[in-house]
């Protein structure tokens, strides 16, 4: 774990404990929460050893992507933990009075926040709520803390950080007219204000004035997101280029994961089919579990439902291979995805194609293999053998379909029916010439018609003699 990672962990930890945020951020595997009482002995040394900037991982501690996958920590850390009942003598008597006495900088709560927005990238969803503790309980004690506090400027950066990931503009707001900062100072929370008021224009004058060349990378990272998502609109390039930086500086974090979503999008914009490729690719190789991966694998089945018409064998292969180290379930969302798009597009060439990646998949869903076989039916009713459509419609369900497919099944049956009705007229017209003509009834009207065609038979020879 590097030493970032410790330190926010760490002080979430010490959070917990203290009964500041709630609990429920411990495990993101589905197992149960650790108890904080059970390691708050570690905790208030960790709190201490966060703020100094050097923790020692606490057993039981999150840590990162690995909390995910693994169980608490039982290494020497552990170990070295005061036995039950002990009462964590040394560490009271040599941190507690100072985590009592001074509560977390900003720029420590802003670590802490870093944290959790990791694992969010990294498919923590219950760091989502804690988050959101975390910068309703953080708004008011910034409002309460001395002013010489905001004379750091790790403390004023971390202003703008907690503003630009959520928290209340009200708490800049109202700092700003108490510090009535200038210089740098002044164009970042000026326009980090601005840009959570969405005052675009003032957001881009101010923050864009910041030469970010030597920023922290956290910093960077999150004013080059926000100024990309201001120009994505009216300078996609400039943006794009913005999101590189992003890439740059903040590798592994929630800022990256959020510009490779935004990169696949503007880079096909550009009409940089290859950049856009290599992005989707990274985002899938390293998001592919983010909180956000279903809201990209959605603008991604758009994108690559669009590509030209020509490139469809093109197309799915880069698919597959972006998709290809994901579970097999979600790369059936996928094709499934692109293929209905490809569908309503009009691409017939590459539904098709998308369908069949979907039922080469053998152990999907049964369900998902049923709408594999309808998008299938759709897209090849003109050239393929009717017989060969008419057993895939029949091997579905439409219960088990969604409505909106529902809708399509019921098209595709009629349009099929319309196709091979005049078949079936042919196939019995040619029945009824190998068979005797029927009797003609014994009927008035029909022998007055009889009657009537022998009179004209007989004009029409007369008038060839």
């Amino acid at each position: 774990m590097t030493g970032r990672r410790r330190r926010r962990s760490g002080l979430i930890l010490a959070l917990l404990a203290s009964g500041a945020l709630a609990p429920s951020l411990a495990r993101a595997d589905g197992q149960p929460p650790v108890a904080a009482d059970a390691v708050a002995r570690q905790v208030r040394q960790a709190g201490e050893d966060a703020q100094r900037g050097a923790v020692a991982e606490p057993a039981g501690s999150p840590s990162g992507h690995d909390a995910q996958t693994s169980g608490p920590d039982t290494g020497a850390e552990a170990a070295a933990a005061p036995e039950d009942g002990a009462a964590g003598t040394d560490a009271a008597a040599h941190g507690t009075a100072a985590t009592e006495t001074r509560p977390p900088q900003p720029y420590e709560v802003i670590r802490s926040l870093q944290f959790l927005q990791d694992e969010i990238a990294q498919g923590n969803a219950k760091a989502i709520p804690v988050q959101a503790q975390l910068l309703r309980y953080y708004g008011p004690t910034f409002l309460r803390q001395p002013l010489d506090v905001w004379k750091d400027p790790r403390n004023l950066r971390a202003l703008a950080l907690y503003a630009l990931s959520g928290g209340p503009p009200d708490v800049l707001r109202e700092l700003i007219a108490k510090l009535q900062p200038k210089g740098d100072d002044e164009l970042l929370l000026d326009g980090s204000l601005a840009y959570v008021e969405n005052q675009v224009d003032k957001a881009m004058k101010k923050l864009s004035a910041l030469d970010l060349t030597f920023a922290e990378p956290d910093l960077a990272g999150q004013l080059n997101l926000a100024l990309a998502q201001v120009e994505q609109l009216r300078a996609p390039e400039d943006a794009l280029k913005r999101l590189e930086q992003v890439m740059l500086v903040a590798p592994g974090t929630l800022l990256e994961e959020a510009a490779l979503r935004m990169g696949v999008l503007l880079a096909e914009q550009n009409g940089d089919h290859a950049k856009a490729d290599r992005y989707a690719r990274q985002y899938f190789d390293r998001y592919g579990n983010s909180v956000y991966a279903g809201n990209f694998r959605a603008r991604f089945s758009a994108v690559y439902a669009e590509r030209p018409a020509g490139t469809e064998q093109d197309t799915m292969d880069t698919v597959a291979d972006c998709v290809a180290k994901l579970p097999t379930s979600q790369q059936i969302t996928i094709y499934l995805a692109v293929g209905r798009r490809a569908l309503v597009a009009g691409n017939l060439t590459l539904a098709g194609i998308a369908s069949n990646k979907a039922l080469a998949i053998q152990d999907g869903p049964k369900k998902d293999r049923e709408r594999a076989l309808l998008y299938l039916a759709a897209a090849t009713l003109t050239h393929r053998d009717k017989s060969a459509i008419q057993t895939d419609l029949e091997a579905i369900n439409p219960d088990d379909l969604h409505p909106a497919d529902r809708k399509l099944f019921a098209a595709t049956s009629d349009v099929l029916n319309q196709i091979t009705k005049p078949l079936m007229i042919s196939a019995a017209l040619e029945e009824s010439v190998a068979q005797e003509p029927p009797p003609v009834p014994d009927s008035a009207v029909l022998a007055r018609g009889e009657e009537l065609l022998k009179a004209v038979r007989g004009d029409l020879a007369k008038t060839s003699q």
